[in-house]
Parts: structure tokens; sequence; C-alpha cells
């Protein structure tokens, strides 16, 4: 019991969001299982600080698991970027009329990989997002969403508002007066990658001391439970990074807690109609079904945060189920409705087209449409039957 009092002890000293936080580490040690399936989750994963990495070895490592092929992305026959790995790092490399005018190393990784991969670098103390991207599933790379489709863009900075919602957190520079034009700087290493555990439930250091003293207390002390929260609070805690562009902050969103709500931060907009893109905006539709108006249904209705995989549409159908019958559809009588059982999501909650977001393919001006599973569920009569 000492040594693991010292471990904990030495964990929260070091995590650089100050003193009420113990750090992911030490959540492990109680909650192993949960840890172990949430390593593998899609908000752990959503980014990785390569530079955070103890040495090239484990650098190189990590981008082997990943699988990214080596290629080249065509903008036109004299200009084109390379992906080469170069000392164990991987690098993108712009070539105009084949000459090498840049190269920079691939230090930051966005996204799980279960559709995508946006990557970063440092330039100074500022992050800079690469031109190029990596689709997982049709093994492709692509010209980054929104950069020129015509010429190799390595100029667009990754500011804090990114990083709200693709990380823990990360430490900003001081910016000084006679500099408030400059695009952000942040201190390297400081950086929390993914979403960790006391992002989602609030720093937890008196939620370790307490229960590091009284370990015979199995009811969690110091930690909100989701479950406890009002229905408009929950939703706000993942609507946090799910509003797309709706929520908008004078300040850092690193400190919003469970209990929170999204109507206190300044600037916030509330949706006030309109079609919506199916990109980052999962709270406002979800907001627009029955289900939620009815107060059934909310995130954590569907989604186990804590799973390694995405559940099945048969593991959705069945939470459906709960509340609505299979065999009282008025389109599918009889028989068809057990198709219900197995899959009522693509009909009522079905994939489509985001207009914010297409991907250039190499040597075209085509784009790869995005399509993203819409959370208003609803009766589509384009697909009806």
């Amino acid at each position: 019991m000492l040594i693991v009092i010292v471990q904990c002890t030495q964990i929260q000293s070091k995590d650089v969001r100050g003193e009420a936080y113990a750090g992911s580490a030490t959540c492990v040690k109680c909650h192993q299982d949960i840890s172990s399936n949430y390593a593998h989750n899609a908000h752990f994963k959503t980014s990785k600080d390569l530079m955070a990495d103890s040495g090239t070895t484990a650098h190189g490592r990590y981008l082997d698991s990943l699988n990214l092929p080596g290629d080249e992305f065509v903008f036109n026959p004299g200009t084109r970027v390379g992906i080469e790995k170069r000392n164990g790092s991987l690098y993108q490399v712009a070539y105009v009329n084949g000459k090498e005018v840049k190269a920079e190393r691939t230090d930051i990784i966005f996204g799980s990989g279960h559709r995508a991969y946006t990557f970063g670098f440092w330039y100074g103390n500022q992050m800079m997002q690469m031109p190029l991207n990596y689709l997982t599933k049709e093994h492709q790379w692509v010209n980054s969403p929104g950069f020129p489709d015509d010429q190799i863009y390595f100029g667009r900075p990754v500011i804090s508002r990114c990083l709200e919602c693709h990380s823990s957190y990360i430490e900003k520079q001081p910016q000084p007066a006679d500099q408030l034009n400059v695009e952000e700087q942040f201190v390297k290493g400081s950086m929390i990658s993914g979403i960790d555990c006391e992002r989602c439930h609030g720093p937890a250091a008196d939620h370790v001391s307490f229960h590091l003293d009284n370990p015979e207390e199995k009811r969690p002390s110091h930690m909100i439970k989701y479950k406890d929260l009002p229905l408009s609070r929950r939703v706000d805690m993942c609507g946090l990074c799910h509003s797309g562009t709706q929520v908008q902050a004078n300040g850092s969103k690193f400190g919003f807690e469970p209990g929170d709500t999204l109507l206190s931060i300044p600037q916030y907009n509330t949706y006030n109609g309109g079609k919506l893109d199916v990109h980052g905006n999962q709270m406002q539709l979800l907001k627009e079904s029955p289900c939620f108006i009815i107060g059934k249904a909310d995130c954590i209705s569907c989604h186990d945060i804590h799973e390694k995989q995405p559940a099945s549409l048969a593991i959705y159908a069945n939470k459906c189920m709960s509340c609505h019958q299979a065999d009282s559809h008025p389109k599918l009588p009889g028989k068809e409705g057990a198709l219900l059982k197995q899959n009522c999501i693509d009909c009522h909650m079905p994939q489509q087209n985001s207009t914010a977001i297409g991907f250039q393919k190499s040597n075209s001006k085509e784009k790869i449409p995005y399509q993203v599973r819409t959370h208003r569920i609803a009766v589509y009569k384009d697909l009806v039957r």
C-alpha cells in the first residue's frame, strides 16, 4: 500500500494541469479493465505526440504500427508531395519540377485511424498541419480538407481550438502584447494526447486520495457520475466537442467539467434550426430527434465510451428495441420485422455526405465524399421502401 501511495503521489505531481489532477496512469491502478479497453478507443487515440516518445526507436515503432505506406500525391506534372521514411521517421516532402523544396517530419498524428489520419509538425513553437491526410479504408493519401487544390501548402497552424477537442491539454506560450497577430505558440512536451480519463470525468486527485485512505469504501467519492447528471448536462459534456462550430469560446475549454453547461460558455450559439452538416454537429442533430425530445435517449444510451471497438449495428438496434417493438413496424409487418433487430440504424440514422469536408484525390480534382452517420433519429422518406 505504501508503494502504491508513493507512486500515485509521484504521478499526481507530474500532471501539467495542476495538483487537482491525478493523471490517467493513476486511474489504471484501480480501473484496469476499463483502462485496457479505453486504450484502444477512438477518443483515447484521437491524437499522438510523437515527440513525447522516448527516442527515435519508439517513434519509428509507433509509425510502423499504423501501416502507413510510402507514396506520392500529384497536384500536376511539376508539383507533387512524396511520403517518405527517413531515419525511422515519416516525412512529407515537396517536389517542384523534380527538385526537393521542403521536407517536414511527422511530429503529431491526429485521428484514431477508424477513418483517417491527419498529420502535424512543429515549426518552432507553432504546431502546423501537413499537406496530406491518409484515408485508412480507401488506402489513399489525399490533400488535406480546405487546402489549395493546385499547390502544396504547409502553412495552416493547428490552433488551441483544434487541440481542445483532439487532446486533453496543452500549455500555451505567453503571447507578447506586441505580437498579438502572431499565431498561437505552445510549450513542447506539455500536450496530453487523446481524450484521457480526467478530460471527461474531471480532476481526480481528491478521488484518488480519498480511496487510498479508505480502501473499504466502494462508492465513488469526489467524482461525478454521469447517470446522476440531468439529461442536458450529460449531453453538454459530449457536445463540448460534438457541436461543430456552434461552440465558440473566449477562453480555453480544457477546464470544462461534468455538470457544467454549454450555456455558460461565452459566445455559445444555440442552434436555431436549418440544415446541419453531419460532420461535427452530432449534439444538435440528436436534439432534433423525438427519442431525445421525450427524454428517452442521450449519448450514453447508445455509446459505451470505454469500449475498445464501436458497437455493431445489431447491438445498436438492440438498444432501440428496448423501447420500440419490431413487430409493430408499419412498413415491415410480420417476419420482415426481424430485420429491425439486426439493423434499424441504416434507415433511421443513415450515412450522409458531408458538405463541409471532401478529400481531393491524387492527380485529379475529384473529391472523395466524407460520409458520416447522422445523429438525427427520424423517418427518412426517401429511404422508405
